[in-house]
């Protein structure tokens, strides 16, 4: 062997790949021809395999650590197939323990428990009906009812007790429901659905009431509903105060609180020219910053 042959051997050791094609194996020492041939692995290709005397299993590019090096948790439940990045960006972020970031994140799970809880139950509407299933619903959370043609309210006595039937009867519609009290959210609009008679809605204040929600309450009580009030709450945009002139028999309309809106005034203006029944309470025709440019 050569000396420059066997200098480069030195420095390069066990990384220098010999192919047959460029030194005769009659040059090379027995030793030197029992060392295994290494393996090269292209980017492109995984598995690819460039030597001449590569055996034929496959290889697996994950290269196993040493004892002595220092490894994490995340080996032992990581997948043959490569780990996503969003959740290695996950894995990676620090703990967020801000007086701002503990109140959202405990908003969140407050808001999830409120929708699992008022999703719709098929088994409820098969005893009940859609009308005692969704007075039920709002009793039961802190709202009221009135029925068609019965002047009383249904709703809690002091004991958290109300008197409702627990079986379906005939005849009996709601017309007015007060949801104020409750946290409502899209999903508990879902649970009062097919009501034909409802006449007056309240949702004032309720601080989950969007404009998906509007879109559903316009869905619903398009052809029935006469009085809504939606004053405090604040999610509502510019979209759902326009979805409600699908609204045909809307005759009152609270929007109190609402001023943030983005033209809010215009908006209430057409509203009007679309019903001309309409009465809208809650807002300021006059703009004092425009008056004050005047």
């Amino acid at each position: 062997m050569s000396v420059a042959c066997r200098w480069t051997r030195r420095l390069c050791g066990r990384h220098l790949t010999l192919n047959r094609g460029m030194h005769s194996s009659a040059v090379l020492s027995n030793k030197e021809d029992e060392t295994p041939k290494k393996v090269w692995v292209t980017h492109h290709r995984e598995g690819e395999k460039m030597s001449w005397n590569v055996p034929s299993e496959p290889v697996d590019v994950r290269q196993k650590i040493p004892d002595n090096e220092w490894r994490g948790l995340l080996h032992r439940i990581a997948p043959k197939k490569p780990i996503r990045a969003d959740f290695m960006s996950y894995m990676q972020r620090g703990i967020d323990l801000r007086p701002s970031s503990i109140k959202r994140w405990w908003g969140n799970m407050q808001t999830e428990a409120a929708a699992k809880d008022q999703m719709y139950k098929p088994e409820r509407v098969a005893v009940l009906g859609f009308e005692l299933a969704a007075a039920h619903f709002v009793v039961h959370r802190g709202g009221r009812v009135r029925f068609r043609g019965v002047k009383e309210w249904v709703e809690q006595n002091e004991d958290e007790e109300y008197e409702l039937s627990r079986h379906y009867q005939p005849g009996v519609y709601i017309e007015e429901v007060d949801a104020s009290k409750i946290n409502l959210v899209y999903e508990g609009l879902e649970s009062m659905k097919n009501l034909m008679y409802l006449k007056n809605l309240s949702v004032s204040g309720c601080a989950h009431i969007d404009d998906w929600c509007i879109d559903r309450i316009c869905c619903q009580f398009s052809g029935t509903l006469e009085h809504l009030d939606i004053s405090g709450c604040t999610k509502v945009t510019e979209r759902g105060i326009g979805a409600l002139a699908r609204l045909r028999q809307l005759r009152t309309l609270n929007i109190t609180g609402l001023d943030g809106v983005k033209d809010i005034r215009l908006l209430c203006l057409l509203l009007k020219d679309d019903l001309p029944q309409l009465k809208i309470s809650g807002i300021n025709y006059f703009n004092p910053e425009t008056l004050e440019h005047s």
